[in-house]
């Protein structure tokens, strides 16, 4: 197959869609099918410096916002793509309403379900409650990835070599790839007004634009921090972490795979059910950043962390749940899709 992404990520926005994109990618690729991404110049930057990054970028210059989804269909077709990928809330209803096409099929990323009819011959949605979405009203003929057996992880989550407790002795903060919110540098502040005095982690993403500002903060601060920006190696560090302070979102599903306690700060509204959901399962938190300050949830988070066999507790319930290949399941049914076209 030959599979073409719409994506964007840069600080406005942040890294996660193209985060999940990268992840299907990677496995298409593995499964030997053809990525071409299209993506604007400033999206490209933060995807070039991945060590982990595959499929061919071609970039989007000086196309009008009315005719792009007319210019982005002729280039499916005149590259014979099989599959396009829409995962962006810019995608709105009549953008994804003007690529219907017989010529390829339309699989649209969604997470919520709030934003019309999706015009699409597949949605994907990883969330535990994707199912009660009510995707048959806003896509009655397309094929359904939802659910925890769709969840999307980029390779390195998919081959863990330890998820044991007894190594772990971190206290990691990450906030996504642009963290719009600067909650990284105030949950930092709440930590050394506390005078914390665990090994913190802070990981901030290639969007981030706080870094001097928080090079700063280190260096005058007596906390015992390391900070990694752009972080080639997530998984390695989250199967280090006794506790995790996280923004919710695509994150949730890397921390499950490592088993790691949480706290997910709700950051936007999308994220809030999902985030819900999983903290059923007992192996995480949630708040929301609009309801509570950073000192409390650092507060709570500090809390945790002085009760061991609760945060043991909350990593064993996390192993419960088994690391699911989504991408693969999901590259399995477009292939599956492709060939049920070709045979109408």
């Amino acid at each position: 197959m030959r599979v073409v992404f719409r994506v964007e990520g840069e600080p406005n926005i942040g890294l996660g869609h193209v985060m999940r994109c990268m992840a299907l990618a990677q496995s298409l690729v593995q499964s030997g099918h053809v990525v071409i991404f299209f993506m604007s110049p400033r999206s490209q930057q933060f995807c070039c410096n991945r060590t982990d990054w595959i499929g061919t970028i071609l970039p989007m210059t000086d196309i009008e916002s009315s005719t792009e989804p007319e210019w982005l269909a002729k280039q499916c077709v005149d590259s014979c793509a099989d599959w396009l990928v829409l995962d962006g809330y810019q995608f709105d209803q009549a953008y994804r309403k003007s690529l219907q096409c017989l010529a390829f099929n339309l699989a649209v990323f969604d997470d919520i379900n709030n934003s019309g009819a999706l015009y699409a011959d597949m949605v994907i949605n990883g969330a535990f409650n994707a199912t009660s979405n009510h995707y048959h009203l806003t896509a009655p003929k397309a094929v359904l990835a939802i659910g925890p057996g769709y969840q999307v992880l980029r390779q390195e989550f998919l081959q863990l070599m330890n998820r044991q407790w007894s190594d772990r002795d971190s206290l990691t903060l990450m906030f996504g790839g642009s963290d719009p919110k600067g909650l990284t540098s105030k949950a930092l502040q709440s930590l050394d007004n506390a005078n914390a005095s665990m090994p913190i982690i802070v990981i901030t993403g290639a969007a981030y634009h706080g870094v001097s500002a928080l090079t700063n903060f280190i260096k005058n601060s007596l906390l015992d921090i390391t900070h990694l920006h752009d972080c080639q190696n997530m998984a390695v560090v989250l199967l280090n972490t006794k506790l995790a302070l996280s923004a919710a979102g695509g994150s949730q599903f890397e921390l499950l795979a490592c088993a790691t306690p949480s706290i997910l700060v709700v950051v936007a509204e999308n994220q809030t059910f999902a985030s819900q959901d999983a903290a059923t399962q007992g192996w995480c938190q949630v708040v929301n950043s609009d309801a509570i300050s950073t000192d409390e949830w650092v507060t709570q988070g500090l809390s945790l962390w002085q009760q061991p066999e609760r945060l043991l507790g909350m990593h064993q319930k996390a192993l419960l749940y088994a690391v699911v290949d989504g991408a693969n399941n999901i590259v399995e049914l477009m292939s599956e899709q492709k060939k049920t076209s070709e045979n109408t």
